[in-house]
């Protein structure tokens, strides 16, 4: 395991105080264990807070090594075995979106399973997905046989010029190396006008604020924890306008919630983890914030 420290990714700033000690040894032996939603373990890297902008993000963090390897062999099946409630979130973010846009091109960067591309493709969008995991892509491809699917890294990706109207990067920006130049290969791929849709955690939110150190999207996997502002000032750097914000609602059955709450060390964890595998678990559904935004901005300029 190899661990970096870096930039910021707003201002380029070096200069950085802490705001949580990390709850994961730097030495752990498998990063991996701590990515998606099949983690074994739960825990956070540093996480400090830019001086020039306050952008708040992990540092050090793991290589940009070992997070092409660990995504390119992703098979998140607890992740697959939510498909139902994920199809109910992928409609309210297209509903999202097409406040918005029409219907169009649609390109979604970091696509998982393929759920959001397969809703769009039911309803009157030209849809195509990218992820880095190979299993990802093979289960979104059994699922969804009008669609496209490209496995591949963003950074890796081609697309001709200006080829779609819309591009999405739902739970994505967070966990990449270099935000900007994401953004900046996906505005390329965008015709002029275009809109980009995103879902990220905000540093800024109510639930963020209130459960501080025990927040559940303090995660190993998450870089960069936005704010509307700081989210602002990288999109106005890389050619968007932001237009428009919202906070984003999950759905989960107790069980997922239980079996999430297991992945902490300590006898509570493993006490609610064991709720994961009862009947009535499986059942219950529930819909509720947990400090992310949805985002909407336009590309601007040639």
């Amino acid at each position: 395991m190899t661990l970096v420290e870096g930039p910021c990714a707003v201002c380029g700033g070096t200069t950085f105080r802490p705001v949580y000690a990390a709850t994961v040894e730097e030495d752990a032996a498998d990063p991996t264990a701590f990515y998606s939603s099949s983690r074994s373990r739960a825990g956070h890297l540093a996480v400090v807070r830019c001086v020039g902008c306050d952008l708040v993000m992990t540092n050090p963090r793991d290589s940009d090594a070992t997070l092409a390897r660990t995504y390119a062999a992703l098979e998140d099946r607890v992740y697959d075995s939510e498909d139902d409630n994920r199809t109910l979130t992928a409609r309210d973010h297209l509903a999202f979106v097409e406040r918005h846009a029409r219907p169009g091109r649609l390109l979604d960067l970091g696509c998982a399973t393929g759920t959001l591309v397969r809703v769009a493709s039911e309803s009157a969008w030209d849809a195509t997905g990218l992820d880095a995991s190979a299993w990802a892509v093979a289960r979104a491809r059994e699922r969804c046989l009008r669609a496209r699917f490209v496995h591949g890294l963003i950074q890796e990706a081609e697309f001709p010029p200006a080829s779609f109207d819309v591009v999405t990067l739902w739970d994505t920006l967070e966990h990449t190396a270099d935000p900007a130049a994401v953004l900046a290969r996906a505005r390329g791929w965008l015709r002029p006008e275009g809109w980009m849709f995103l879902n990220v955690p905000n540093w800024d939110s109510a639930i963020a604020r209130l459960m501080g150190r025990h927040w559940a999207l303090l995660l190993r996997e998450h870089l960069w924890y936005f704010s509307p502002r700081t989210l602002g000032a990288l999109l106005e750097r890389c050619g968007f306008e932001l237009v428009a914000t919202r906070s984003n609602y999950v759905r989960f059955t107790l069980s997922t919630i239980a079996g999430r709450i297991g992945q902490y060390p300590g006898a509570a964890g493993r006490w609610v983890g064991a709720l994961a595998s009862r009947p009535v678990a499986r059942r219950l559904r529930l819909r509720f914030p947990i400090g992310e935004m949805n985002v909407a901005a336009r590309r601007i300029g040639r």
